[in-house]
């Protein structure tokens, strides 16, 4: 009986560390990618913003992502936090990463669906840079049109 107390209790420590594991963080990697549209001719983006009263909308049109579709990060526009401005100096001290490599990192995000990297996007504003915090969106499988109207066969 002695043997089988043991066995349990070993059973459930090892559990708990399992659950304890399951639980801690992963450190996030940070990526910093200067969204420049303004040097861009409209024809050669890659990025198409959006805007409304609550999110900014940054689409990556590449087709990178499952389902052959675009990648979607959002800001929030009500988080002070997650916008700020520096000088052109301080961005000039940045490492940032290019264009290859923010969709090599969004297409192995979208094969994993693991959260590896925290997202900021640098924008030129005025005589500062504009540091955005961007989410990444999941991938969503894309839903076949809705037909809202009646098809009538033809009549003699």
């Amino acid at each position: 009986m002695m043997k089988y107390i043991i066995l349990f209790f070993g059973l459930m420590l090892v559990s708990f560390q399992r659950v304890g594991a399951q639980n801690k963080k992963e450190k996030l990697d940070t990526v910093y990618y200067k969204l420049d549209t303004s040097n861009v001719p409209i024809q050669d983006r890659m990025f198409k913003i959006e805007t409304d009263v609550k999110y900014k909308g940054y689409i990556l049109q590449c087709k990178c992502y499952p389902w052959n579709t675009d990648v979607v990060f959002f800001s929030r526009r009500d988080r002070s936090g997650d916008v700020k401005n520096i000088s052109i100096e301080s961005f000039s001290k940045i490492n940032t990463i290019s264009i290859t490599q923010l969709i090599d990192i969004v297409a192995q995000y979208g094969k994993e669906k693991i959260d590896r990297h925290k997202f900021f996007f640098i924008e030129p504003d005025g005589k500062t840079m504009k540091v955005t915090r961007a989410y990444l969106s999941e991938p969503k499988k894309p839903q076949p049109p809705i037909e809202d109207y009646i098809k009538l066969p033809p009549s003699h």
